[in-house]
């Protein structure tokens, strides 16, 4: 896009704004995570925690990883930035997911719309940092590789809770 996603705005609200308020209704603490310096101003408007990427530009698996090292609670929600549509109910239903499953040091809750599993956002169990760290150090970048070793609970969700933007067509296509 050419720009920081986090910081583009949609319905007149900044992504990271929505993503925030997304996860501030179903969450203790919240951790916001990445490279740009103007993340850390946008985690303390929110009350969060900034943390840097351990392995900037080095793929998702290396962000959910490092979440999860900073993470104090069972479960663990990793939300990126470009679903302006997701909210609080999303992110409680994927959480609870995770609490329901059986017992597992890796569960993790994916959305699941028409026949399709979406990667991100997820509510992971929060001990499986030790897997995330694993498959990154052994040279996997993708968070498929995260869920192709985990149990994984398919959470039902509408297709506009996780339609994401990834291109400047998604924003004049009413995303």
């Amino acid at each position: 896009m050419g720009a920081d996603k986090a910081f583009i705005e949609v319905g007149g609200r900044k992504l990271i704004s929505s993503a925030l308020a997304a996860l501030a209704e179903a969450s203790q603490r919240l951790i916001v995570g990445g490279s740009d310096p103007r993340l850390e101003s946008a985690a303390a408007a929110a009350d969060a925690q900034h943390v840097a990427d351990r392995w900037p530009g080095e793929g998702p698996l290396g962000a959910v990883a490092t979440a999860l090292g900073f993470s104090r609670h069972p479960v663990t929600v990793i939300l990126p930035c470009d679903l302006p549509a997701i909210d609080a109910e999303d992110v409680a239903v994927l959480v609870q997911a995770v609490v329901e499953a059986p017992p597992s040091t890796a569960v993790v809750a994916a959305v699941f719309t028409d026949q399709r599993r979406h990667y991100l956002p997820l509510a992971i169990d929060s001990q499986a940092v030790a897997l995330a760290e694993h498959l990154f150090q052994s040279g996997r970048r993708a968070v498929a590789s995260l869920l192709d070793e985990a149990t994984v609970v398919d959470v039902p969700a509408s297709p506009t809770a996780v339609a994401d933007i990834d291109s400047p067509e998604d924003l004049s296509s009413g995303h």
